[in-house]
């Protein structure tokens, strides 16, 4: 099948991947450039932190959320194992366990959430905190979930793009830079002509405020920490108000995030959210005192109206998007579902 897709964001580069290995003849249509700077206009899978927590996230995405997120730990894996085959680098895949961390005030407030997602791990013993990280505040209480983890964005971004090259030898998948303002069921208008399509992917994320996509704005800070800091599993704050993460992210940095503000606003972070980030951090890794402020980064999740994700087809034309903050942690099992609906034969992937 010849299939168009337009947006170039996680969504659109793991289509094409999978399309592509499956031998189908894709192309990607993509307004902004491979490799967008920090703080531009682009897609939101670029400032994520690439959680992979289903159990983390069943709080507020419930079932559907939980469901799709455990499905795709296992596609991760084989998609993974796939790239690095084809490119001989790996998308940065560590599933060694996510940890919750609550302060003495909120135990309650953890037990409900806890009892509320069907978590019921002991919390680790103090020898245990230390081995596994040994940079924890001794106030916290600790939970350790197995088997989560997390991916990094950009390089996952890049070894897609890379690996769908490597697996096509008569013409580029790829047209970034370019704009698509008009496509509809099997035709995409580009700025030279029509060009016509079996089906036509609509993978826009928050520009697709046509078919109900509104924008949830994040904001991250990116740090250098210290000489000899260690952080090797990504760690969520259990606080009413706070939810906020602290990851280890690529090149031995550390990403705080994520503020969840109903705006569309792509201004610089704010002051008070820096100060919320920021002493989150400290509190849970007090050693990150001394860290140096490498960046930082806003973004807009897209999000439907119920902040879940959802596919609509229309004939030959199939919209996919509402991913929200969840986008690295379901994208996976969603594309396989609408592959899977459309008849759309691709690489056999195992949920098992």
């Amino acid at each position: 099948m010849k299939i168009g897709i337009v947006g170039g964001g996680l969504l659109g580069r793991l289509a094409a991947f999978m399309l592509t290995k499956g031998g189908h003849a894709v192309e990607v249509y993509e307004r902004t450039s491979q490799r967008p700077a920090p703080t531009s206009s682009r897609s939101a899978a670029f400032t994520s932190a690439g959680l992979l927590s289903p159990i983390s996230e069943k709080e507020t995405g419930g079932n559907v959320i939980f469901d799709l997120g455990m499905k795709s730990l296992r596609l991760w894996h084989q998609i993974d194992d796939q790239i690095s085959e084809i490119v001989n680098e790996g998308m940065g895949l560590f599933l060694k366990g996510n940890l919750f961390v609550s302060s003495p005030a909120e135990i309650n407030y953890a037990t409900r959430i806890f009892n509320k997602i069907g978590f019921n791990s002991a919390p680790l013993s103090k020898n245990q905190r230390m081995m596994i990280e040994p940079n924890l505040s001794d106030k916290l209480t600790c939970w350790i979930v197995p088997d989560e983890g997390q991916i990094y964005p950009s390089r996952a971004l890049n070894t897609l793009v890379e690996a769908t090259n490597k697996l096509v030898t008569n013409k580029s998948v790829w047209h970034f830079d370019t704009q698509i303002n008009e496509f509809g069921p099997g035709w995409i208008k580009t700025r030279e002509n029509v060009v016509n399509y079996d089906y036509v992917l609509d993978v826009r994320g928050v520009k697709a405020s046509d078919v109900g996509i509104r924008g949830v704005r994040g904001e991250v800070i990116l740090l250098a920490p210290p000489p000899n800091f260690f952080l090797s599993h990504p760690v969520r704050f259990l606080h009413p108000r706070f939810k906020i993460y602290i990851v280890p992210h690529d090149k031995e940095r550390v990403l705080v995030g994520s503020t969840e503000i109903e705006s569309e606003d792509l201004s610089p972070i704010s002051l008070q959210s820096a100060l919320d980030l920021l002493t989150v951090a400290q509190y849970v890794l007090p050693e990150l005192s001394e860290s140096r402020i490498i960046s930082t980064d806003t973004n807009l999740r897209p999000a439907s109206f119920n902040n879940k994700p959802f596919f609509k087809i229309k004939k030959n034309l199939v919209h996919v998007n509402g991913l929200f903050r969840h986008g690295w942690l379901i994208a996976p099992a969603l594309l396989v579902e609408v592959f899977s609906k459309l008849k759309i034969p691709i690489t056999d992937y195992s949920f098992t």
